[in-house]
């Protein structure tokens, strides 16, 4: 056969198999319109049954709702009834409501009177007598008293005393309800009837005028059969829903009932026939226009299949040619391609780089399978086993439905590993579906691998970060709970033994001073606790003030002690060399990492265990800073190598069934590490397990510049140190020498005794003698007694203990006992009771009251603006020490009142709380300086927030606003002083 005419028999094919093709596409576009046709009935139907639902609906909340307007109408005007006659104008005037075409009033004889003052007589309407028997409701009227139009009434009786004096009726006319029960499909109207149970139309909405009264008769020009309208008249009379065929000459149409909830008409809809005809016709002439769409595109396509015939295999040739070069291209992308046959278990090589190491360029599969084995490494998590390297497995992997796998693997090279992306595809399958034929393709992607591996290890990190910080927040509250007991309990303690010594005024000054400090403590924690913002962000700043490193030292001990006396341990404290004790930094900061270290300290050290603390000041390379080292020592139970290396992590507790019952978050030590940081301090920690702990705090405190005390009246004054521990003596004798004072030591209370007999004899007596309460054989108090019976001479004698001495004071002072220090020895308050002791030089002491009595306001006045009545009156109290008159008002409008209504200058200053009922604090500012615009005064007279709102948004509000200066909740007195004098004087 000639190659010219195989050519026409191909296109002959290729022609029939169009036109194959197009009588197809013809019949299954006929079967498409009928399916189509049977859909856009079936949904016709739905949408008919979804759309009387709505308006049925919409009808009955209408009718409801009318209702109610008529009721409450009735309810009003029998209300303001004074007497059973009603003026049937009045009545009208009340229900003249514009939503209804017509109002009228009915009175108890039967005469309605409408709102264009004609009248009528009711008494045969329905609505008059039941209205009369104290009913209200809807009803229908075809021929209306005024107008003679149909109408719907909505009445309701009206009552004076229990007796029905007249009825209110609303009506709406038929055309009213037109609107609402109006609905179109598709732009075509469609008739809608509201039917009474006997078929009576009560109201229509239809394309076309009609006067029909009666359902029946619409349908009976439609060709309803007689048990359709039965079934019609069914529905209606039984209040059900449902639907019904009937035919038209233009096709079948659909009906469907639908009865109002709360009321017994009911919706009546028909679907036209013509809608529905002209659906389908639209849809039907859409068909044919496809079918001739295909049918001139099947034409194209033969005319373009038959010029290309011409062409094909030209083109074969160039397509082969392209084909292969693709082929090459897409070779190059591998380092290595391999084509096996798994059957005969043989390979092919069709490409190697060699990346992979050398391999044949064909052979059998178990060598390909061996070399693979000593180049790929298997050990790493990510590297997956090869499933080419195993016929079963290559066979599963690639089961019907899966055409290729891709899998990683990384080299054996420690040095410098390579990854690769192994891709293999199915080329050839037997009758049963099993891959005979793969193609391997290697390609190296160690670049991509490495950027991956990077990105899921930032990723990580990024989250353990998250994480890590989402924590920050519930780690410092729980922190808190044991910080704030630890105040709580010296505050508790030492307001019990003030209460002992209530006759003391000295040792209740003492007591309160010790209160004072741990409740300033105490308050910094707090507010700490709400600084929400701190918290949030994981950063809290520090203050700077100058505070006495001394002070800051008793002040820890006085809330440690009442711990480490009732675990019976000793506390030991040395000072080593300090010669600036006032010091300018974050004083609550300082003191919160101490009761950290020293409160796990106590914690953790047995009864009768050892408690020390060693206070040094070393060269400092900082100028005008100090360098202080404090060295927290104990006998505890100490610390494994292995926890010594997360000691500063949150929530890191020791397991060891030592500690295991002992309370604690786990955070005080990642607390003393973040804030020692904070300080650019350092902290280190040495432990022996079963031996104790010694942590080592190190801080810069920038110095103050407070002018030094005058210590020329204890030039060359002679002192004796008593205490039976070596270093505290040499530390005590040291200090006085750096004062100008000559002192010895002795380590026993006999040889003090010596000491004192002795020097007398040599005309150098001791002028003081410092002795320690606790030392072994003769105490401090039994040495004191014993140098006062020896020498007759009054020698002041300072009795120095780092405990409690107020279960010896009163035997102290009836021995001569004169005066108390508690260790550690500071040289401030070294010098301060010298002074005191020796050249009678008295520190000068100034109560709270004083300061405030010295302040003497007198013909002052304050008004202070405070709704709590224990706040007033403590704030009260105080300022009227002052000397000042004080009014007080309980919001900001009686405080905005108060300042408008006197004249100019009557108040000096304003205290302002904020948080008040009627008017806040800052609405109360507001007006007060808006009111300046017309008095001058008010624009300056001083307004200061008194508040605890006390976060630094709350200040930079309050100044906003147009306070002048704010004080926090609760009042520190010096503080007060300081306020007040700065705006009252």
């Amino acid at each position: 056969m000639s190659r010219a005419k195989e050519t026409n028999i191909q296109a002959r094919n290729r022609v029939l198999a169009a036109c194959a093709a197009i009588c197809l596409l013809v019949i299954a576009l006929l079967l498409f319109m009928n399916a189509n046709t049977k859909r856009i009935v079936t949904q016709n139907d739905q949408y008919l049954e979804t759309s009387t639902g709505q308006t049925t609906r919409r009808v009955n909340d209408t009718f409801d709702a009318s209702l109610r307007v008529v009721q409450t109408a009735a309810t009003i005007f029998e209300t303001n009834l004074q007497s059973p006659d009603v003026d049937p104008i009045d009545a009208v005037n009340v229900l003249d409501l514009s939503q209804f075409d017509d109002s009228y009033f009915i009175m108890a004889d039967g005469m309605a009177y409408n709102r264009d003052g004609r009248k009528a007589d009711a008494t045969d309407r329905y609505y008059y007598s039941a209205g009369m028997a104290g009913e209200s409701g809807v009803c229908y009227i075809p021929n209306a008293i005024f107008g003679g139009q149909n109408v719907i009434a909505f009445f309701a009786p009206v009552h004076y005393q229990y007796t029905v004096v007249g009825v209110m009726v609303s009506v709406y006319h038929e055309d009213s309800l037109t609107e609402i029960m109006t609905t179109e499909f598709y732009g075509d109207p469609t008739p809608t009837y509201l039917c009474t149970p006997d078929g009576v139309i009560v109201a229509r909405a239809t394309p076309k005028a009609s006067t029909t009264t009666s359902i029946n008769e619409v349908f009976s020009d439609d060709q309803v059969d007689g048990e359709t309208l039965e079934s019609l008249d069914g529905y209606l009379a039984s209040g059900t829903n449902g639907s019904f065929n009937y035919k038209t000459p233009e096709g079948v149409g659909n009906t469907y009932v639908s009865r109002l909830q709360n009321y017994e008409w009911s919706i009546v809809r028909s679907f036209p026939a013509e809608i529905t005809n002209k659906m389908v016709i639209n849809a039907t002439f859409a068909g044919i226009f496809l079918i001739a769409g295909v049918i001139i595109a099947a034409l194209i396509v033969i005319a373009v299949l038959l010029l290309q015939a011409r062409q094909r295999n030209t083109e074969l040739l160039l397509e082969r040619q392209e084909a292969t070069r693709i082929i090459d291209a897409s070779t190059n992308l591998y380092n290595c391609v391999l084509s096996l046959d798994l059957v005969n278990k043989t390979y092919e090589s069709l490409k190697n780089d060699d990346a992979l190491g050398a391999l044949l360029p064909d052979g059998s599969y178990d060598y390909l399978c061996q070399t693979f084995s000593q180049v790929m490494d298997k050990s790493t998590e990510t590297s997956d086993d090869l499933v080419f390297l195993d016929i079963e497995a290559t066979q599963k992997a690639l089961g019907p439905g899966v055409s290729f796998v891709q899998q990683e693997c990384r080299t054996k090279d420690d040095k410098e590993p390579r990854w690769f992306q192994v891709s293999t595809l199915c080329v050839a399958r037997d009758v049963e579906g099993v891959a005979t034929n793969v193609l391997v393709t290697i390609q190296d992607a160690t670049e991509a691998k490495t950027k991956e591996i990077m990105s899921r290890v930032a990723l990580e990190d990024a989250f353990g970060a998250a994480e890590h910080a989402s924590k920050a927040k519930s780690d410092f509250l729980n922190s808190m709970s044991h910080d704030i007991r630890t105040p709580m309990n010296s505050i508790i303690g030492l307001t019990a033994i003030a209460g002992m010594h209530v006759d003391n005024p000295d040792r209740v000054r003492e007591c309160l001073a010790r209160i004072t400090s741990a409740s300033k403590h105490l308050l910094g924690l707090i507010n700490e606790v709400l600084d929400m913002a701190k918290i949030e962000s994981g950063a809290i700043g520090l203050n700077e003030e100058s505070f006495v490193l001394s002070e800051s030292i008793e002040s820890l001990i006085t809330l440690m002690n009442p711990q480490i006396m009732a675990k019976h341990q000793e506390l030991k404290v040395e000072i080593a060399d300090i010669k600036h004790e006032h010091v300018i930094g974050d004083q609550t900061r300082l003191q919160q990492v101490f009761v950290n270290i020293m409160g796990n300290s106590v914690k953790f050290t047995p009864e009768g265990g050892q408690i020390g603390l060693r206070i040094a000041e070393l060269p400092s390379r900082i100028p005008e800073h100090g360098c202080y080292e404090f060295t927290f020592t104990d006998t505890g139970c100490g610390m494994s190598p292995e926890f010594l290396e997360t000691v500063f992590e949150p929530f890191t507790r020791a397991n060891d069934s030592r500690t295991t019952k002992i309370e604690g978050t786990g955070l005080g030590m990642a607390i003393v590490k973040s804030v020692v940081s904070l300080m650019s301090g350092t902290v280190d920690v040495d432990s022996v397990e079963g031996e104790g702990s010694t942590f080592t705090v190190v801080v810069h405190l920038k110095l103050s510049d407070k002018a030094q005390e005058d210590i020329s009246d204890l030039c060359d004054i002679r002192v004796l140190v008593v205490d039976d521990d070596v270093i505290a003596c040499e530390g005590a004798c040291a200090m006085l020498e750096e004062v100008g004072m000559r002192s010895s030591y002795v380590l026993s209370g006999q040889e003090g005794i010596n000491a004192v007999i002795e020097a007398k004899q040599q005309s150098d007596p001791f002028r003081a003698i410092i002795l320690d309460w606790r030392m072994p054989e003769m105490d401090g108090i039994e040495t004191a007694r014993r140098i006062h019976e020896a020498v007759l001479d009054a020698i002041p004698i300072i009795v120095l203990s780092a405990y409690d001495w107020s279960m010896i004071e009163r035997e102290a002072r009836e021995v001569g006992v004169d005066a108390f220090i508690s260790k550690p020895l500071f040289k401030t308050r070294l010098i301060r009771v010298m002074k005191e002791l020796i050249s009678g030089e008295a520190q000068s002491f100034t109560d709270e009251r004083s300061l405030l009595e010295n302040l003497s306001f007198e013909g002052k006045r304050v008004l202070l603006v405070e709704d709590s009545a224990m706040a007033a009156a403590v704030a009260q109290e105080l300022i009227e020490l002052t000397g000042a008159t004080v009014d007080h008002v309980e919001n900001g409008k009686l405080a905005f009142e108060a300042l408008r209504d006197h004249e100019p200058g009557y108040y000096t200053m304003v205290l302002m709380d904020i948080q008040m009922p009627v008017m806040n604090g800052y609405e109360a500012t507001a007006a007060i300086r808006k009111e300046g615009e017309v008095r001058s005064d008010l624009a300056q007279i001083p307004i200061v927030a008194l508040s605890a709102d006390a976060f630094a948004e709350d200040v930079r509000r309050a100044h906003s606003v147009g306070m002048n200066d704010h004080m926090s909740k609760p009042l520190d007195v010096d503080t007060f002083v300081r306020m007040l004098r700065k705006w009252v004087s």
